[in-house]
Parts: structure tokens; C-alpha cells; sequence
């Protein structure tokens, strides 16, 4: 998507959040901007300056589900994995929620490659949550819209944890929840092994808090894939909690120095192998990340379809150097948001790798989720101008 296009799609939808949805009109007022203004930041190609709705706005326990979601648009409920136990809701469009798998096929999928073994819940138990989040209509986690895509690339794609048919029906007559099967270790030795072999490419990822215990089982040395294996990992978790998955701390050196030595991939195919893949509910833009010896994590850089800037938490400014504030704008390909989300401060911070003479930023490492409770910048204030 080149500027011309963004810029026009950003217009688009910029106007139609702000005559739809009276909370983002009321944050515009609260800090004198009208909508010729937004318009003359578009058509300058001054993104920064467009207002941005807290990603913690749209948390249930805001109240602000009706205030930031146009539930007549026909689509699905976006929901959190609620990491926090306070989920967020996101009304998302039938063809956004499209976009989305869509962009989790293209990054999750590694072009040639058919075989793939995700850790990560099955689509029945993701579908099974999705459906118990939201009484009201059809909902989605974002897990469940991520997994959607990324099994319609490979032909073949195993699981690590699903339903135990059997013990389910058999709890279900005793009033007990459903039972959980893990992929046991011996299948997923054999996979790997069998694709070794016969020298087949294999993609292994997902949540990274699901595969640590694994490599322990097959142990240091078990393969010797070299350029074999990609591993492609998405939904963070590194903290040791995703959502209702609980672990050890990930210290993500260490971890690739694991995953190397158990799969027997050479140091020089760390930044080409391994890759993350940075997303959340309250936009529909994607940041594809890959490893970087030099800085000890991954580097993510924005798709064609976003524009990411790291602001001041105070002022959100945006910054050229340092570490601050995510500040993503993406617009709907439909150009109608079903949710107040084209431009969203999300609560992440990050260090900046590149950034532009316009102030966007080219590539940034080192996300993290942001510690500083006196916060004091007006995307901070949003839910509480006029009493929302």
C-alpha cells in the first residue's frame, strides 16, 4: 500500500470513527481538534497528530462497549485473551476479521514450507472460549482468528493440546469439566525426526510458554536440522502468563540458545529461522519480528498497512530515539470501523531501532508491557473526559 492509497484509506475511515462514534469526537474536543483538523493531519501526512483511543479503553470493565463498538456492522466480537482476567471487545467486520487471518496465514505461513506443529490450543477449545466470551452474537479470540489463518497455509498442521473426545463425554455425565489431551513428546519426536530425514522443511511456534516444557523432553542434541526448521512465534507470553497458561519467566536468549541446541540449528540461520509475530486485539495490524544477534531479541518492523509511531507517555510526542509508547494507526480495508480503533496508544513500550525524519517509526525491540502508573497523557485520560 503506498502513501497515496493509506493516506486516502485513512481519510476514509478517520471521518467515518468520528461522525459514528460520539467517545471519539468527545476526545477530539477535549483537546480542541475538529474534524477539518484531522483532515489537514491526514492530507499532511502528519499521522502522529491524529488522536488515539487507550487500547485499555475497550476492557470490559470500562463500561465503554456500546460508546466504542458499532454493533450494527455485521461482523464478530473480538475478544482478548484477557492475560489480566479483564478481557477486551472489539467489534470487528466479517471482511476485517478476514484481513486478519488472512495476515496471520502470510506471517505465520513460511512460503515452501507444508508441515508445521503449532503449540497452542486446538481450534475446538478456541472456538469452544470464543463462543462462552460473548453471549450477545459471534465472537472470535484473537487466538482463535490467528490459528484460522495460520493452519489454512500447511497441509499438514499437528497441535500440542486439543480435547480428549472420550474423557470429555465421560466427565460431561459426572458434572466435570472438559479433559485435555497434550500432543505427547514421543509424536512430536517422530514428527520432527521423520522431517529430518527426508529433509523436509517444518515450522514449529505458537505460544512460546507451550513449547518450553517440550524441549526439555527431547533434550539438547535430539536433531540436527540446521536450515530445516523455521520457528514462529505469536501472542508474547515470554512474562511466564498467557491468558489462562501459566510458566516459568522466559528469558529469551536462553530460549533460543535452547531451541538451537535441541534442534540443531546453526547459529547464522538465527535471524533468517526465527521470528515473532507481535499483534493485539485492539488493532488489526501485524509486526513481523525476527531475531537479531546484536540486540538479544526481535525486531519488528510495520507492514505496508500501518504506521507505527513510539511516543511520549506524557505528551505523545512522538520519539525519535529511546523507548516509549506503541502508537499504531491501521485503518479498515472497508473504510467503515466497526470500533473506534483506526488509531489506538496501546500499553506496550519499545525501544526504537529506526525511525524517520517524519517521526514514524522504521523498526523497534524490546516490547514490553509498560510500568508507570502516573501516566499523566491525555490518551491516558480518555475514558474519563466528560465522565465516559
Amino acid at each position: 500500500m503506498n502513501e497515496q492509497t493509506f493516506g486516502a484509506l485513512l481519510l476514509e475511515n478517520i471521518t467515518s470513527q468520528w461522525k459514528r462514534f460520539p467517545y471519539y469526537k468527545h476526545l477530539c474536543d477535549g483537546q480542541g481538534i475538529s474534524l477539518p483538523d484531522l483532515k489537514a493531519f491526514v492530507e499532511a501526512q502528519e499521522y502522529h497528530r491524529v488522536p488515539s483511543v487507550l487500547s485499555s479503553a475497550f476492557k470490559l470493565s470500562k463500561g465503554l462497549l456500546l460508546d466504542l463498538n458499532d454493533l450494527s456492522v455485521p461482523g464478530i466480537m473480538q475478544v482478548s485473551s484477557s492475560t489480566s482476567g479483564d478481557a477486551s471487545f472489539v467489534h470487528t467486520s466479517n471482511a476485517e476479521a478476514g484481513v486478519i487471518r488472512e495476515s496471520y496465514r502470510r506471517t505465520f505461513g513460511i512460503p515452501g514450507v507444508d508441515l508445521a506443529i503449532g503449540f497452542a490450543p486446538s481450534l475446538r477449545i478456541l472456538r469452544a472460549l470464543s463462543k462462552k466470551s460473548y453471549s450477545k452474537g459471534a465472537a472470535a479470540l484473537r487466538m482463535l482468528l490467528a490459528l484460522e489463518g495460520s493452519v489454512s497455509h500447511y497441509k499438514e498442521f499437528y497441535i500440542s493440546l486439543d480435547v480428549d473426545l472420550l474423557r470429555t463425554v465421560l466427565n460431561k455425565a459426572i458434572h466435570r469439566p472438559a479433559a485435555i489431551r497434550k500432543m505427547r513428546v514421543e509424536m512430536i519426536r517422530n514428527i520432527i525426526a521423520g522431517a529430518e530425514s527426508s529433509k523436509r522443511p517444518l515450522t514449529i511456534g505458537g505460544v512460546a510458554l507451550l513449547l518450553r516444557p517440550y524441549l526439555d523432553e527431547l533434550g539438547d542434541g535430539a536433531f540436527n536440522l540446521h536450515d530445516l526448521m523455521y520457528v514462529v512465534f505469536s501472542g508474547g507470553g515470554y512474562s511466564g502468563i498467557k491468558g489462562s497458561i501459566r510458566g516459568a519467566k522466559i528469558d529469551k536468549p536462553e530460549f533460543m540458545e535452547k531451541i538451537a541446541r535441541v534442534m540443531g540449528i546453526d547459529r547464522q540461520f538465527w535471524p533468517l529461522r526465527f521470528k515473532d509475530i507481535y499483534g493485539f486485539t485492539e488493532t488489526p495490524a501485524l509486526f513481523e519480528g525476527f531475531w537479531n544477534i546484536e540486540a538479544e531479541d526481535f525486531v519488528f518492523r510495520p507492514g505496508p498497512d500501518a504506521r507505527l509511531y513510539i511516543v511520549d507517555p506524557e505528551t505523545e510526542a512522538p520519539l525519535r530515539q529511546g523507548r516509549g509508547l506503541l502508537k499504531i494507526i491501521a485503518p479498515s480495508y472497508s473504510g467503515n470501523p466497526a470500533a473506534a480503533n483506526v488509531c489506538v496508544l496501546q500499553s506496550d513500550a519499545a525501544d526504537i531501532v529506526s525511525a524517520r525524519e517524519d517521526g514514524s517509526v522504521e523498526a523497534i525491540t524490546r516490547i514490553a508491557r509498560f510500568e508507570g502508573a502516573s501516566v499523566e497523557g491525555c490518551a491516558f485520560k480518555a475514558a474519563e473526559l466528560g465522565g465516559l
